[in-house]
């Protein structure tokens, strides 16, 4: 009783400052890039009535598969780093997962079709996610009060990657199809992928492929930093033994196939996909450790729409996965394996409107089990099962409306040698926006959330060569909680277009891994013992990107765009959190000229010198990339580009590993897609 209180406080005295915040508006989303989607995007990660991404509360960002291959860079993380407010945990081009606002692992959901996962990339940064930009058909990332139907573990945002392999609505025509194919340079890098779909009848179904490989990265110098040369200097190392040039056990191979059937009638649809991914990617932090890994997801999805009544949808979706990489200490030498088996189910209906009010509630329930058997088991079997409840709602007056949602979740994790802890947490979020006038639009919002400590965070025990710590859980942990408050400011029109964030979270009891000064003795080396703890911690920030058209100039039509994104992380008794991203400014021009497109961008990271007890400072960088495009023939594009023209010296705070493995050097990539 006294835990709902406090919740119940908590959301009362953040909405009493969204409520003050109101009268002042009635009385009038690492290579740079320009804004990803047009303003009038449906976005179907959200919940409640179909909305386009302009008419979000929060920042919200919709990549369709152009752009998707114009941005493509390796793993998800990486594809995604440099969109306003998103970083990358860039361990080596192998395994890379995107960190929102400075938030990342557990507090960032990523998704395939609106559904979990299921891998082992929030264990750990260098464990590969199995969401893949090359085969994706979109891809959504949602931020503030409409993630939190996805639950706690959403805080940061939802990351949706959408692969159209189940399909709802008829396609236009009976056949189509898409082709891609690339080189790139640095890596000495191939990539292709393709899809068909087909319609006979009221059947759709569905194949996509793709595959890329890489060989070892070239790098601007030296792969351990200056500050770590000198270190290893001072212990006895000989200087002509560094890596210099090229990142040494950075290659990579995947592949994946996929197929989907579905029945699509007047108002329902039902169909089953099936994928398999194989992926082989060095560890960049162990010179001959690399992982082998495989995942085979099988996914149902159907949904029916009402022409009246109560409910006007119902779309129901579930996937049965099975996970598992090994990571192979040398040639035919298989160390540590890890296994995530599991499933997801979601259910969700849509309301009809009732005295203007509009919404959808649902069910959510999941259960993985995770294991780690070998040298490296840092956690034994552990099951973690989840069922989660919510409702959202809007009420749209045309120039302003309001919207909230309320969900809760049971959570047991049941460790099988620490016992089992079950956590029951609330998340609720509130919010409002206003048009004023024809071209400006303001909005709102404040969410109390709470988050379970994830298995790792209760339940592991052991070395992790990888990170280079000792890692220990603890199995008291609390229930991570918070308010979140944003505010957003957009002006809109054909030839200009601004917006911006302001946001901050404040947490109670923040989980995070802390540096005992410890020393865990070890056969191959000693490792520094690391533990979880909880603390009070703030993350303050804002997002701010523009776009303007600056008219037509010798035939050209030309546009420019900027974007800039900061967050500031820290303990509420002082001190930095580790791995947060700095100051980061991206700037670009482009002209199109009678199918032929250009651009040129240049990105500025400032140094990151709020750092965490243990770690070090990271230099500022900045990089300029070039892209042209053709339309060479119907339906055919090429594209040629250039990034890190100058072959700028890249490391990035927010990777474990900045200290030895630098981001690639100068880049060229020549790729073709087509449409038919």
């Amino acid at each position: 009783m006294r835990h709902a209180s406090r919740f119940a406080l908590r959301l009362a005295s953040s909405a009493a400052v969204l409520a003050f915040a109101a009268p002042a508006f009635a009385q009038e989303g690492p290579q740079a890039a320009p804004p990803e989607d047009d303003g009038n995007v449906v976005v179907i990660t959200g919940v409640g009535p179909a909305r386009s991404s302009d008419e979000m509360i929060a920042s919200t960002t919709v990549l369709s598969e152009d752009a998707l291959v114009e941005r493509l860079s390796g793993g998800l993380g990486d594809t995604l780093a440099g969109l306003p407010g998103i970083s990358t945990t860039a361990f080596g081009p192998g395994a890379s997962r995107p960190i929102i606002r400075g938030l990342g692992a557990g507090r960032v959901q990523v998704l395939t079709n609106g559904i979990g996962v299921v891998d082992a990339s929030a264990a750990s940064p260098d464990h590969a996610v199995t969401g893949d930009p090359l085969g994706a058909e979109r891809i959504e990332i949602l931020r503030g009060p409409a993630s939190l139907a996805y639950g706690g573990g959403a805080t940061g945002g939802v990351v949706n990657v959408i692969d159209g392999l189940i399909v709802e609505t008829k396609p236009d025509v009976n056949f189509s199809g898409s082709l891609y194919g690339g080189l790139t340079s640095a890596d000495e890098g191939k990539q292709a992928a393709g899809r068909v779909t087909g319609m006979w009848g009221d059947f759709v179904g569905v194949l996509n492929g793709s595959w890329a490989e890489s060989r070892d990265v070239d790098i601007p110098g030296f792969a351990l930093s200056r500050d770590a040369r000198e270190r290893a200097i001072l212990d006895g190392v000989d200087p002509a033994t560094f890596a210099n040039g090229t990142l040494p056990n950075s290659a990579v191979e995947t592949q994946s196939i996929s197929a989907g059937l579905s029945w699509v009638g007047d108002n329902v649809f039902l169909g089953g996909a099936v994928r398999r991914l194989d992926d082989r990617y060095g560890t960049v932090a162990e010179p001959t450790v690399f992982i082998a890994m495989e995942q085979t997801r099988y996914d149902l999805r159907g949904g029916i729409r009402f022409d009246d009544g109560v409910l006007t949808s119902i779309v129901a979706s579930g996937a049965k996965v099975g996970y598992a990489h090994t990571e192979f200490e040398g040639p035919g030498e298989p160390g540590t394996r890890f296994t995530n088996d599991g499933w997801e189910a979601r259910i969700e209906a849509q309301h009809a409107a009732f005295a203007g009010i509009e919404g959808s509630f649902g069910l959510q329930s999941s259960s993985r089990d995770f294991a780690a058997i070998g040298d490296e088991s840092t956690i034994s079997p552990t099951q973690t099962d989840q069922t989660g409840v919510f409702i959202y709602e809007t009420l749209d007056r045309g120039n302003w409306g309001v919207e909230g949602g309320l969900r809760y979740d049971q959570v047991d994790v049941d460790n099988i040698v620490g016992g089992k802890r079950s956590f029951a947490p609330w998340n609720a979020s509130f919010g409002g926006h206003l048009h004023v006038g024809d071209h400006v639009f303001l909005g709102a919002s404040v969410a109390a959330t709470e988050r379970a400590p994830t298995d790792l965070e209760l339940f592991v025990n052991g070395p992790h060569l990888a990170t280079g710590q000792f890692i220990v859980g603890d199995a008291s942990l609390q229930m991570e909680a918070g308010v979140n408050h944003e505010l957003t400011v957009r002006w809109e029109d054909d030839a200009f277009n601004v917006s911006g964030s302001l946001y901050r979270f404040d947490f109670d009891r923040f989980v995070y891994l802390q540096d005992t000064g410890l020393v865990e003795p070890g056969d191959e080396e000693d490792l520094p013992i690391f533990d979880y703890v909880q603390a009070g911690a703030t993350f303050t920030g804002f997002e701010v990107q523009a776009d303007t058209k600056l008219g037509n100039v010798w035939g050209v039509d030309w546009k420019a765009d900027a974007s800039a994104g900061f967050v500031r992380a820290k303990l509420k008794a002082g001190g930095n959190l580790p791995l947060i991203p700095p100051l980061t400014v991206h700037a670009g021009l482009a002209g199109e000229m009678n199918g032929v497109t250009g651009r040129i961008g240049v990105q500025y990271a400032a140094e990151q010198d709020d750092v965490a007890s243990f770690e070090t400072r990271t230099g500022s960088y900045t990089t300029v990339d070039a892209r042209l495009g053709f339309d060479i023939a119907g339906g055919v594009h090429l594209i040629l580009e250039g990034r890190n023209l100058t072959d700028e010296e890249v490391r990035l705070h927010t990777s474990p590993l900045k200290d030895i493995a630098p981001m690639a050097g100068r880049n060229f990539r020549v790729a073709v897609q087509a449409d038919f």
